[in-house]
């Protein structure tokens, strides 16, 4: 765990995605408390019980690394090899930045869609190509990635992440410059986060980041007032059902394990 959330911390920026799995059989309470006990710099999805697509495993640690075209390239033990694992992923993140695929064509749609992020560039890169089965795939790998993008920003809304929200529209409002109705959906997009109820949202959330500023400085025994303190001024938020959680995992005991 330690070597995923480092890779997560240095390479997120560049395409990695770490995703922690629990499959030991700890409910989600127990899960957050241990990892914000043991991780407090831990800022990788975590989940569990959720399936992926690995190979079964007898035994821990056990991961595995999908590349950026949904290929299984490697999965096992990763204290065994870590080198071979750096490779694979170093190899996947230069993909990433300079496109990947068959033709030139190809790579410099996914450099611009996956790389830079520059959705409104990817889809005049397509939008020049002769008609064929080229171009069909790669306008639906641009329309796929706007659609999850705005998907993105609803899900972090309704999970009570405000900040993150806003943040990732603007970073969309930018990423589809150049595309007329892009620009224009996403500019109403941006706009939604200055109503009433979002703007008392956005004031939770500030309050809630400081309390995760408390739990990163391994804070954890004044983090339970502080989010009573949240709950207080907005329980009826999307953010406090984020902080109640948050304070149920605090209060859940680890047991020996």
């Amino acid at each position: 765990m330690p070597s995923a959330i480092r890779h997560h911390r240095e390479l997120s920026a560049k395409g990695l995605v770490v995703i922690l799995v629990e499959a030991q059989g700890a409910d989600e309470p127990t899960l957050e408390h241990f990892l914000w006990k043991t991780f407090p710099d831990n800022e990788c999805f975590s989940c569990v019980g959720t399936s992926v697509p690995l190979p079964a495993s007898d035994g821990i640690p056990h991961a595995g690394l999908i590349g950026v075209d949904g290929t299984l390239l490697w999965a096992g033990n990763p204290l065994e090899n870590p080198k071979q694992v750096e490779t694979l992923i170093e190899t996947e993140l230069a993909k990433v930045k300079k496109g990947w695929g068959d033709t030139a064509d190809a790579r410099k749609v996914r450099a611009a869609l996956y790389g830079k992020r520059d959705l409104g560039a990817a889809a005049k890169l397509v939008a020049a190509l002769p008609e064929g089965d080229e171009r069909t795939a790669l306008q639906g790998e641009v329309d796929a990635r706007w659609a999850s993008a705005k998907q993105a920003i609803e899900t972090l809304k309704q999970q009570g992440s405000w900040l993150k929200a806003q943040a990732a529209a603007k970073d969309l409002l930018k990423g589809v410059a150049g595309h007329a109705e892009w620009t224009t959906e996403a500019t109403t997009i941006v706009a939604g986060f200055d109503t009433d109820e979002a703007k008392a949202e956005l004031a939770a959330d500030k309050k809630l980041e400081k309390v995760v500023k408390m739990l990163r400085d391994k804070n954890l025994e004044g983090a339970p007032k502080a989010l009573q303190a949240v709950l207080k001024g907005g329980a009826e938020t999307k953010v406090g059902a984020r902080a109640q959680k948050l304070l149920k995992a605090l209060e859940t005991p680890l047991g020996k394990s």
